[in-house]
């Protein structure tokens, strides 16, 4: 039986909340305070051991696949750098395999493919600050995937993408197969764990904040070959097209997608957020497609959902007002 664990580490981001008064003072969007003191109240309990195990695995050459985000690694980098240039060492000797994702670990793709192309391309950006290895295969949050997020994919410069196993999309195939994406260039489609078991496994898994449910890293598990270098090589043969029309996420996340999308007021947080992006996709700063990321986190959209429903409501407030606010920042 082949294994492969993909270990996520994030660090979600709290946002300030806005009030209508507020807008347009240039007020900063992320609790520092907040975001920094969950990070540290986690750190010795939680993240580090992780992160050692991580590293135990690198020295054993058992080459872990694990997906940083940005905010994380700028946390550790203000907690531990020493840690992080453990990690930075390991990285860069090809001892551990860095696969790409989302700059904020965010549902940008549910609301719109231009900022998730924004995200996508930030990441790879920022991640070249920390790493002089450049992925070569992607992650989407949850596993998010479809046709159209190949296409965004591979036009980046990626190898391969990692999607969900569907046995309705795989029409009875064995899904422990490299597949071919349907897009226009040749681009290769691993499937990890889906709706049933197969010989072939990848693992999602979930180190720090994230929300897989699985949570314990295989230290045991050893990868006897880089996994991109499994799998990069076999472009000149024919696959099975994987064909996808509408967003599949994994089974192993924790909430249905629909927790973050199908309540009234996430519906209106999302289509305002695609309209902004679609009029001024050309004018919007960094900082600006940032904070509109950071407002599609999954924990920011379940806030809108699944806390009480003043709570819930004064949520959803506050992120159309941030809204507002960039929307006055760009409106000439």
């Amino acid at each position: 039986m082949d294994n492969y664990q993909i270990i996520h580490f994030n660090h979600p981001l709290k946002l300030k909340e806005l009030s209508f008064l507020d807008i347009g003072k240039g007020i900063e969007a992320i609790d520092e305070s907040k975001s920094t003191s969950q990070f540290k109240s986690n750190f010795q309990s939680n993240i580090l051991p992780q992160l050692k195990k991580v590293l135990k695995m690198a020295k054993e050459d058992q080459f872990p696949i694990i997906y940083f985000s940005i905010p994380f690694l700028e946390a550790l980098k203000k907690e531990d750098n020493n840690t992080l240039l453990e990690i930075t060492k390991a990285v860069n000797k090809g001892k551990i395999q860095v696969i790409g994702s989302c700059y904020f670990h965010s549902f940008s793709y549910l609301c719109s493919p231009i900022l998730f192309r924004k995200e996508a391309e930030l990441y790879l950006k920022a991640l070249h600050n920390f790493f002089d290895q450049k992925p070569g295969l992607f992650i989407n949050t949850a596993c998010l995937y479809d046709d159209t997020v190949a296409e965004i994919i591979s036009s980046m410069g990626y190898q391969a993408i990692i999607a969900t196993a569907n046995p309705w999309h795989l029409a009875g195939k064995h899904s422990g197969q490299v597949y071919r994406s349907n897009t226009k260039n040749q681009f290769n489609v691993l499937l990890s764990n889906g709706d049933g078991p197969d010989d072939f496994q990848i693992s999602l898994i979930n180190a720090y904040g994230s929300a897989y449910e699985a949570n314990l890293i295989d230290d045991k598990l050893g990868n006897s070959h880089q996994m991109q270098e499994l799998f990069m090589h076999q472009s000149e043969e024919e696959h099975s097209v994987y064909a996808v029309s509408l967003p599949l996420s994994s089974p192993s996340w924790q909430h249905k997608i629909p927790d973050y999308t199908n309540n009234p007021l996430q519906k209106a947080l999302l289509k305002q957020i695609s309209n902004l992006v679609k009029e001024h996709a050309s004018k919007l700063k960094e900082e600006d497609l940032k904070l509109l990321m950071l407002l599609v986190q999954p924990d920011h959209l379940l806030q809108i959902n699944q806390t009480t429903k003043e709570d819930g409501y004064n949520n959803f407030i506050s992120s159309m007002n941030w809204i507002t606010d960039i929307s006055l920042r760009n409106r000439n």
